[in-house]
């Protein structure tokens, strides 16, 4: 009983971090957008690709912690499904790929 409810919390736990990577991915991705707009040219393209970088890996976490709890907490499902979907769908990756293909 008590590893069960360990587990439980752990899965919690693992939850929430992958959603604050979520929140972290869009923090980096708009921040690197905005701070660079602020700027001199070669600080802004700086900031730009260092906003950039620091998005796709916080996106990349995200998918990680994702998966890794869909597998790991099957009880959790439906919230690690949550994070995956949010993960995909906030990836700076997808956004410049799409935004390469309409314009």
């Amino acid at each position: 009983m008590i590893m069960s409810a360990r587990r439980l919390s752990t899965g919690r736990r693992l939850f929430w971090v992958g959603l604050a990577s979520v929140v972290l991915t869009l923090v980096f991705f708009f921040g690197g957008f905005l701070g660079g707009n602020s700027l001199g040219a070669e600080t802004a393209m700086g900031v730009l690709l260092g906003g950039l970088v620091l998005s796709v890996i916080t996106s990349l976490t995200a998918l990680v912690l994702g998966v890794a709890g869909i597998v790991a907490f099957p009880s959790l499902r439906g919230r690690y499904v949550l994070v995956l979907v949010l993960a995909v769908v906030c990836s700076p990756l997808l956004w410049l790929l799409l935004l390469a293909l309409f314009s």
